[in-house]
């Protein structure tokens, strides 16, 4: 998907820095990133990236100058200037970054960040939320993350933080089933359709929507339609118009374009 969402792609390419979390923790994390814009730039120099619709919430340290998130037509949402926690967007949303930007961030798969961190849906979507308002031991965190050396540091103080958390984390039956609807197995082979999610979880399609309703305060058709979308598009950054549409959950190519346009534009 990077490959569609990034406007200036040959730039961010050789800027960004990725690394996958570790075993215990793949259950929530898709990923740990980097993005160091320290190095002497033009002062009205900036860079865009292009989010479709998506369901990832992140952590994003900020340790450097502000960047602002903006609406598809460039229109100024958010502008922000400290640590922060972004909810998953159903509109598209761009990112401009500066000179002396410097962020660190945790990609957490869908529902895990409102799981572990205790956030409510209605508090994340579409929006961002003060990291220091809602998690302990941040100062400490940022300080240490912006001495470490490489990737690899880096990977480990976020793991122990996380670690922290998650080792707090008491049994919930709701986001149990959230999380195994939206990351587990089930997904894919329901065909994104609610009532065949439902029916391989074991519960009823209402009490799903009821589930979805109380803790991300999206609805799950709406949600299982954003993500047979990321899917689908990735697959069709690797193979074109030739991508198998049926077994991604669409009539044809010309039913994707339609679904390109509602979660693009």
């Amino acid at each position: 998907m990077q490959a569609i969402e990034f406007i200036n792609q040959e730039y961010f390419t050789g800027q960004y820095r990725y690394i996958s979390p570790s075993p215990d923790l793949e259950r929530h994390v898709v990923y740990y990133w980097l993005l160091d814009l320290r190095r002497p730039l033009p002062e009205d120099e900036e860079f865009r990236e292009l989010l479709l619709a998506n369901m990832n919430a992140s952590l994003v340290l900020n340790m450097g100058a502000p960047f602002d998130i903006c609406n598809a037509k460039g229109q100024l949402l958010h502008s922000c200037h400290h640590s922060e926690l972004i909810g998953y967007q159903t509109t598209p949303v761009t990112y401009r970054h500066y000179p002396n930007n410097f962020l660190v961030g945790i990609k957490f798969k869908p529902a895990s960040l409102n799981y572990l961190f205790h956030v409510k849906g209605a508090d994340m979507q579409r929006q961002t939320l003060s990291a220091h308002d809602v998690m302990t031991h941040l100062p400490e965190l940022e300080s240490a993350v912006y001495d470490a050396p490489d990737m690899q540091v880096i990977k480990t103080l976020l793991e122990k933080f996380l670690r922290r958390h998650t080792s707090t984390t008491t049994d919930n039956h709701r986001f149990d089933y959230i999380l195994q609807s939206l990351n587990g197995p089930a997904l894919q082979q329901s065909g994104f359709q609610l009532k065949k999610l439902a029916g391989l979880l074991y519960v009823s399609p209402r009490t799903l929507e009821r589930y979805f309703s109380d803790s991300l305060n999206i609805s799950p058709k709406k949600c299982l339609s954003i993500l047979r979308f990321r899917h689908a598009a990735a697959q069709y950054v690797l193979h074109g118009y030739k991508a198998d549409w049926e077994e991604l959950g669409y009539h044809d190519f010309s039913h994707f374009r339609k679904e390109w346009t509602k979660w693009s534009a």
